[in-house]
């Protein structure tokens, strides 16, 4: 049996202050109608596994057996979660906390990233500075801690006065 993953880092990646605004917000485990499947995993576990893989470049099938749940599981719940809009409504809810806590002062800043994958579907174009191929900006409004409160893609060939616009809306 492997050991558990040390409590140090399980509380490095998801803290107990997180953990109380991400638990109300976890979608319920279903059961499926039709019986078998997996019995439920405890949702901390699972959810540590899922932020290891996202802030640590892991491939899903990489993740360690330590965090007690196989990475089909994560995988497979991190999809779940994504459907039901989890990720949005945590952003929000962090962004409430440290509105409460008065560690988000409300100024902006944008910034933009470099063209990045040609594959943005309708939200390419062509990029004026690689000689024309296609490709697409990936737009981010924070506040002045570099906090996200808002990410856009647009093409590439976008000037960013037009795009700020959307964004401030947004955010």
């Amino acid at each position: 049996m492997m050991p558990a993953v040390s409590a140090d880092l399980s509380k490095r990646l998801v803290p107990d202050e997180l953990w109380e605004l991400v638990a109300p917000l976890l979608p319920p485990f279903a059961v499926r109608p039709q019986g078998g499947g997996t019995a439920p995993r405890d949702e901390r576990a699972v959810f540590t596994a899922v932020v290891y893989v996202l802030t640590s470049g892991c491939a899903w099938r990489h993740l360690p057996p330590t965090f007690g749940t196989s990475s089909a599981t994560a995988h497979h719940r991190f999809n779940v979660w994504t459907e039901a809009g989890l990720w949005r409504r945590l952003h929000r809810a962090v962004l409430d906390e440290l509105g409460a806590r008065a560690r988000w002062t409300g100024s902006r800043r944008s910034s933009t990233r470099p063209p990045f994958s040609p594959k943005g579907g309708s939200l390419t174009g062509p990029n004026p500075v690689d000689r024309g191929k296609k490709g697409s900006k990936l737009r981010v409004l924070s506040d002045a801690q570099g906090i996200p409160l808002a990410v856009a893609v647009s093409g590439a060939n976008m000037h960013d006065s037009l795009a700020l616009k959307p964004l401030i809306l947004v955010g």
